[in-house]
């Protein structure tokens, strides 16, 4: 029996979206009876990309023939319509506006318009201005409607608004804005034209990014239920003047570029911030004293060439620090931000040193670790080369300070280096802390690496009182023979007294 076909047309569609809107799968299925082709018509998942066809010719034909089949079909709107392509030639031009005019008339909730034209940019239709069941609009590459700011703007549902490439003036922003009383989510990628980003009294934005390549010289943003900002400055010219002071919801800012110059320069920065818990902050230039203060601040991630002993922070309420020396991030994660382990009561430290370390870069963390920090957790993750680096022990006893006292080190190495290298980096780690208990993790078989388990355990033992304290290993087994014997990829030792 055909049970498939006799469920209700909606969670059929469900189904039929798992599969994307696959133009070549949607085609073998209508084909299967009458039933399949009525389902497939009314299919409100609409998915044209350009790459999925082999020729320009099919993709235009099938663009028209799913459109118009679909519209002539007994459903209110479409849930989503989406369409990347490029257009060379003015039939391809007519083919694409009466698509977009059929769709648009029938009504579509989620749009995202991606078209590249040969000679020029193609300009969207002003019948879009009146689709008011829009609740998501990306908009790619074109230019917005000729009657734009003339014609009321009917986005009353529009939730999600991202535009990339398209030009834009500083009174289209708060118009669109204004028009827009429900949007919560709003992005700007690479968009050019405008100087300043303003949004006034808006009750319902809650999360801003934007992305620049030429300057940007003010962000002013009134809305009371903002909690995200993202601005990533790849014109390298300087952050923003910002005025978010009636943001108070906004605790969660990523920055990537650089601050104006001045020595107090972050911290005038995240002045802008009174209410922040979360700051992603990567920059893009080698600075030498890099100051933060904030009396709310919890969570920091890092990503700069300044060295350790440059950084001086005033956080008192910080509870994870996020190191990132040179790791460089090209795209920062501002869609899903990083959270702290909410199991952690004490302050923490990741570390991710890139490239070369050596006894040099110890000696600044050693130090760092001395600045009025409350960090009790250590998580060090090594993608580095470090061989040869650590030869030369000497240089860490002649900073004549006592290993840092800490709860917890948790060392996760990534490089494939000979165990004499893994044991003289635990060696630094263990010279420089001294920790309750450690967990070493690593890609590599701990029983090829048992001279490194040996070492570790005993290096751990003669930090303490050797008649009182007693090394536990937990995982992968109670047993140290056990441990070494077993193919496993973490091992945790725990001082008892």
């Amino acid at each position: 029996m055909d049970r498939i076909s006799q469920l209700p047309e909606f969670i059929i569609h469900e189904i039929l979206s798992c599969i994307n809107g696959s133009p070549t799968e949607l085609v073998r299925m209508s084909v299967l009876s009458k039933t399949w082709f009525h389902l497939t018509a009314s299919f409100p998942h609409l998915y044209f990309n350009m790459d999925d066809f082999k020729s320009r010719e099919t993709f235009f034909k099938y663009i028209e023939y799913t459109t118009s089949r679909f519209c002539r079909q007994d459903v209110v709107t479409a849930r989503t319509f989406k369409i990347v392509t490029t257009i060379h030639e003015h039939a391809e031009l007519d083919i694409v506006n009466r698509c977009l005019e059929l769709v648009f008339k029938k009504g579509v909730k989620a749009l995202e318009i991606d078209i590249t034209r040969k000679f020029n940019r193609y300009r969207l239709p002003n019948t879009l201005l009146s689709v008011s069941a829009l609740k998501s609009l990306t908009i790619c590459g074109c230019e917005l409607p000729s009657s734009f700011k003339v014609n009321v703007v009917k986005f009353k549902s529009l939730i999600c608004l991202k535009l990339e490439s398209v030009s834009l003036d500083d009174e289209v922003i708060t118009y669109l804005t204004a028009s827009c009383p429900l949007l919560k989510d709003f992005h700007i990628k690479y968009c050019h034209g405008f100087k300043r980003f303003c949004v006034y009294r808006h009750q319902n934005l809650q999360k801003v990014v934007i992305s620049y390549k030429t300057r940007v010289e003010r962000i002013d943003i009134e809305a009371p239920n903002l909690c995200t900002l993202g601005v990533l400055d790849w014109a390298k010219r300087g952050a923003p003047q910002m005025n978010l002071a009636s943001c108070k919801k906004l605790t969660f800012v990523a920055y990537y570029g650089c601050p104006l110059p001045g020595l107090n320069c972050f911290t005038d920065f995240l002045s802008n911030f009174p209410f922040i818990e979360k700051l992603l902050l990567s920059m893009n230039y080698k600075c030498n004293n890099l100051k933060l203060s904030s009396p709310s601040l919890r969570t920091l991630l890092l990503d700069s060439q300044c060295d350790l002993e440059e950084i001086e922070l005033s956080t008192p309420n910080l509870v994870s620090f996020n190191y990132l020396c040179n790791l460089r991030i090209r795209k920062p994660r501002i869609h899903k931000p990083w959270i702290s382990d909410p199991t952690c009561l004490n302050a923490c430290m990741r570390c991710y040193p890139n490239g070369c370390i050596d006894a040099l870069w110890f000696q600044k963390w050693r130090r760092f670790l001395d600045k009025k920090n409350k960090f009790k957790v250590l998580n060090l993750y090594v993608h580095a080369a470090y061989s040869q680096k650590f030869e030369e022990l000497e240089k860490l006893k002649a900073l004549e300070l006592p290993p840092y006292e800490l709860e917890h080190v948790e060392l996760q190495l990534e490089s494939h280096e000979e165990s004499l290298a893994h044991i003289a980096f635990v060696n630094a780690v263990l010279w420089c802390c001294r920790p309750r208990s450690l967990t070493f993790r690593s890609s590599f078989s701990f029983e090829e690496q048992s001279d490194v388990v040996k070492f570790t355990y005993e290096k751990l033992l003669e930090q303490e009182d050797q008649g009182h304290t007693n090394i536990k290993i937990v995982s992968p087994s109670s047993s140290l023979l056990m441990a070494l014997l077993r193919e496993e990829k973490a091992i945790r030792y725990i001082k008892e007294e």
